[in-house]
């Protein structure tokens, strides 16, 4: 029974000891080398893993893109789904860790809603240094289009432009509104001055009005004057 234990320990080790290599039995030789992967792969990027969601019989590993190196897409995040889980594991899959750099041989599987697969499974993945390999191997295959390159930098230079103009805008609409309140202080200013003018011209009015009044009843008082004068001398006279 010991000696039984014994081998099942050791035969355990030495699988755990053998996996990556059996796993790399699983693929040729050949398919180890670049310009293999590159035939087996319908695109290839540069990005960074910027979250890993585990479920049950598989994970989605969130790439933020770089760099386009080969069939390019105008999407910014991709998913890479692994067949390994919470409940599930396979030899042959790629792995990744959060804030990892990696450069990606992928295959197709909803490229539409941005979900791929590694080409190759672990042996598609590839380290960021293996940028000028990739590239010198795209060139050797025809595969390496200037114009992919360019529309990655296009669209580098689309998202700079895109980010200035909204940050010129947000300035613009600081600067309208300063103006609006500026205007409406005028304007404010305004109706004190006009409310100014016609306290003024209030009492402008009822000076004027009172102007009148006095020639008015000054001429009366001396109408009196004269009457009373007048009734006196008559008086005088009957006397």
């Amino acid at each position: 029974m010991k000696q039984l234990n014994l081998f099942s320990i050791l035969f355990t080790s030495i699988l755990l000891f053998l996996t990556p290599n059996l796993a790399a039995a699983i693929y040729s030789s050949e398919a180890a080398e670049i310009p293999y992967q590159i035939n087996n792969s319908d695109r290839i990027v540069i990005g960074t893993v910027s979250e890993i969601h585990v479920a049950d019989y598989y994970t989605n590993n969130t790439i933020t893109i770089k760099e386009w190196l080969y069939n390019p897409l105008p999407i910014k995040t991709i998913i890479i789904r692994t067949n390994i889980g919470a409940n599930a594991s396979t030899e042959d899959e790629a792995e990744f860790t959060e804030n990892e750099s990696v450069l990606l041989m992928l295959k197709d599987q909803r490229p539409d809603k941005g979900v791929f697969q590694m080409s190759l499974g672990f042996l598609g993945k590839h380290q960021v240094s293996d940028r000028d390999a990739v590239i010198e191997a795209l060139k050797a295959q025809g595969k390496w289009k200037e114009e992919d390159k360019k529309g990655n930098k296009e669209e580098n230079k689309k998202e700079k432009k895109a980010n200035d103009t909204e940050m010129v805008e947000d300035i613009e609409k600081v600067g309208n509104q300063k103006e609006d309140i500026t205007e409406n202080k005028t304007v404010n200013n305004g109706k004190v001055k006009n409310t100014g003018t016609r306290g003024e011209q209030e009492e402008k009015s009822n000076t004027t009005e009172e102007s009148k009044k006095v020639p008015f009843i000054s001429s009366f008082c001396v109408l009196a004057i004269v009457l009373m004068t007048f009734m006196m001398y008559a008086r005088s006279i009957k006397r």
